[in-house]
Protein backbone atom coordinates (compact mmCIF):
# COMPACT_ATOMS: atom_id res chain seq x y z
CA UNK A 1 0.00 0.00 0.00
CA UNK A 2 2.87 2.35 0.79
CA UNK A 3 4.35 2.26 -2.77
CA UNK A 4 0.92 3.01 -4.24
CA UNK A 5 0.51 6.07 -2.00
CA UNK A 6 4.03 7.20 -2.95
CA UNK A 7 3.23 6.84 -6.65
CA UNK A 8 0.00 8.76 -6.19
CA UNK A 9 1.86 11.59 -4.41
CA UNK A 10 4.45 11.76 -7.20
CA UNK A 11 1.69 11.82 -9.81
CA UNK A 12 -0.18 14.60 -7.99
CA UNK A 13 3.04 16.61 -7.55
CA UNK A 14 3.98 16.30 -11.22
CA UNK A 15 0.45 17.15 -12.32
CA UNK A 16 0.47 20.28 -10.15
CA UNK A 17 3.89 21.33 -11.49
CA UNK A 18 2.71 20.94 -15.09
CA UNK A 19 -0.47 22.85 -14.25
CA UNK A 20 1.57 25.73 -12.82
CA UNK A 21 3.82 25.78 -15.89
CA UNK A 22 0.84 25.94 -18.22
CA UNK A 23 -1.12 28.57 -16.28
CA UNK A 24 1.73 30.95 -15.48
CA UNK A 25 2.66 31.65 -19.09
CA UNK A 26 4.49 34.88 -19.85
CA UNK A 27 2.26 37.42 -21.59
CA UNK A 28 2.59 37.52 -25.35
CA UNK A 29 2.23 40.47 -27.65
CA UNK A 30 -1.36 40.67 -28.89
CA UNK A 31 -2.00 40.75 -32.60
CA UNK A 32 -4.30 43.10 -34.47
CA UNK A 33 -7.50 41.04 -34.35
CA UNK A 34 -8.35 41.39 -30.65
CA UNK A 35 -11.76 42.85 -31.49
CA UNK A 36 -12.82 39.55 -33.07
CA UNK A 37 -11.57 37.41 -30.20
CA UNK A 38 -12.94 39.56 -27.41
CA UNK A 39 -9.54 40.66 -26.10
CA UNK A 40 -8.28 37.10 -25.64
CA UNK A 41 -5.01 35.93 -27.09
CA UNK A 42 -6.14 32.27 -27.32
CA UNK A 43 -9.51 30.92 -28.40
CA UNK A 44 -11.06 27.80 -29.87
CA UNK A 45 -11.33 28.29 -33.64
CA UNK A 46 -14.70 27.75 -35.27
CA UNK A 47 -13.59 27.89 -38.92
CA UNK A 48 -10.48 27.64 -41.08
CA UNK A 49 -9.80 31.39 -41.05
CA UNK A 50 -9.76 31.47 -37.24
CA UNK A 51 -7.53 28.39 -37.19
CA UNK A 52 -5.02 30.18 -39.43
CA UNK A 53 -5.20 33.26 -37.21
CA UNK A 54 -4.66 31.16 -34.08
CA UNK A 55 -1.70 29.49 -35.77
CA UNK A 56 -0.16 32.91 -36.39
CA UNK A 57 -0.70 33.94 -32.76
CA UNK A 58 0.98 30.77 -31.53
CA UNK A 59 3.85 31.18 -34.01
CA UNK A 60 4.48 34.73 -32.77
CA UNK A 61 4.31 33.57 -29.15
CA UNK A 62 6.86 30.85 -29.87
CA UNK A 63 9.21 33.43 -31.39
CA UNK A 64 8.91 35.72 -28.36
CA UNK A 65 9.18 33.04 -25.65
CA UNK A 66 11.15 30.25 -27.26
CA UNK A 67 12.78 28.96 -24.05
CA UNK A 68 9.49 28.82 -22.13
CA UNK A 69 7.70 27.01 -24.97
CA UNK A 70 10.57 24.50 -25.11
CA UNK A 71 10.40 23.96 -21.32
CA UNK A 72 6.62 23.48 -21.43
CA UNK A 73 6.80 21.08 -24.38
CA UNK A 74 9.54 18.98 -22.76
CA UNK A 75 7.69 18.92 -19.44
CA UNK A 76 4.44 17.79 -21.07
CA UNK A 77 6.25 15.13 -23.12
CA UNK A 78 8.11 13.74 -20.09
CA UNK A 79 4.90 13.78 -18.04
CA UNK A 80 3.05 11.79 -20.69
CA UNK A 81 5.92 9.31 -21.13
CA UNK A 82 6.64 8.97 -17.43
CA UNK A 83 3.09 8.00 -16.53
CA UNK A 84 2.44 6.01 -19.74
CA UNK A 85 -0.33 8.31 -20.92
CA UNK A 86 -1.06 7.55 -24.59
CA UNK A 87 -0.81 10.23 -27.24
CA UNK A 88 2.79 11.48 -26.97
CA UNK A 89 3.24 10.99 -30.70
CA UNK A 90 0.69 13.77 -31.28
CA UNK A 91 2.98 16.28 -29.53
CA UNK A 92 5.51 16.03 -32.35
Amino acid sequence: MRPLVGLLLVFIGCTFALYLLSTQLPRGRTLGSDQETGGRSLWFPSDLAELRELSEVLREYRKEHQAYVFLLFCSAYLYKQGFAIPGSSFLV
